[in-house]
């Protein structure tokens, strides 16, 4: 993330796209430390080490359902938590 001083720390979060979304991050990388560890046909894992702070929640939120936080926990339920919250204004 870019927001400094808010006390996050840097972390490794790994998170799991879509094969097409795969080619725009490889492409235009998340952050400097990006490195893909897997992939395959369906899709491809990435590692970063970050603070993963409000803005950059915001960009993975950005990518929509072409991609899955597996790590931090925290991190996967906050984003799930966000897209729950989202979901309830639609649903009705």
């Amino acid at each position: 993330g870019v927001i400094p001083g808010d006390g996050t720390d840097i972390e490794k979060v790994k998170i799991k796209v879509s094969a097409s979304q795969a080619n725009y991050l490889r492409d235009l990388p998340l952050h400097e430390s990006q490195q893909e560890t897997e992939q395959t046909n369906e899709y491809s894992i990435f590692e970063l080490h970050v603070r993963p702070t409000f803005d950059f929640q915001q960009e993975l939120l950005w990518n929509g359902e072409d991609l899955e936080v597996l790590e931090p926990l925290w991190l996967r339920n906050e984003i799930a938590g966000k897209i729950k919250r989202m979901w309830n204004k639609y649903k009705e």
